[in-house]
């Protein structure tokens, strides 16, 4: 445990030195007046499910590549691969800290989308999850990533696929198709979102896919996270 606290206080330190934190509140307040500019309100629930959505995808690929290609260059990991502390206490600290920021912005983001009017537990449940999700992918994609050129390869390939169950999202595609895209984290993401904007949208059994497939996923990002971890960061610093 001290050591995750320890670890908790170096990112903390880390993502102020490099001013994440200021890129965030700048890039939730671009999301925020671009929904005040928009002509519509309240905006619909789609709509506002998908600006919800963007604020953690933002923070979790895009942020959270760059905080480890920066560790990678200042050869912050390399020393890493030669502490005592176990890989698993690099990752729960990069969730944790990444993570709570990507629930705050969302908040903020759902607020002004949505005027306050939605249910706070399961917009806080899903922001959690959906987050988690987000921050585990990220650390899984950017450990392979060999410099910042590669990682924006990478983050554009893995952007386009996470971005594809907006077709099913907005209904442009017939109602049967849609659930093709149900093996992608975002959809249930996404579904999360309308739910938690108005509980209602959603059945019981759709509710059980929306959470439980995100818990799923971030069994499988945990996993996956820690085994790139290992083989791509920790294996070049020793």
């Amino acid at each position: 445990m001290s050591q995750l606290i320890n670890m908790l206080r170096w990112d903390i330190t880390l993502q102020a030195r490099n001013y994440i934190y200021v890129a965030n509140v700048i890039s939730t307040a671009a999301i925020i007046v671009f929904v005040l500019l928009l002509p519509v309100d309240p905006l619909p629930v789609p709509a506002a499910s998908f600006f919800i959505f963007t604020d953690p995808a933002l923070i979790g690929l895009s942020f959270i590549g760059a905080i480890v290609m920066m560790e990678k260059a200042s050869r912050v990991l390399s020393a890493l691969g030669v502490t005592p502390s176990p890989p698993s206490v690099y990752v729960a600290s990069k969730t944790l800290t990444m993570s709570v920021n990507g629930i705050l912005s969302g908040l903020a983001v759902a607020w002004f989308a949505l005027d306050g009017s939605f249910d706070w537990p399961l917009m806080i449940l899903s922001l959690i999850l959906s987050n988690t999700v987000a921050v585990l992918l990220g650390l899984a994609l950017v450990a392979r990533a060999p410099s910042m050129n590669g990682l924006m390869i990478i983050l554009l390939f893995s952007t386009t696929i996470l971005f594809t169950p907006l077709l099913a999202h907005f209904g442009l595609i017939p109602e049967p198709a849609r659930w093709a895209f149900a093996l992608l984290p975002s959809y249930a993401m996404l579904m999360a979102f309308n739910g938690a904007a108005d509980p209602s949208l959603l059945s019981a059994a759709e509710w059980g896919y929306a959470l439980g497939y995100q818990v799923f996923w971030i069994a499988l990002g945990w996993v996956w996270a820690l085994r790139e971890f290992k083989q791509s960061i920790i294996s070049e610093g020793r």
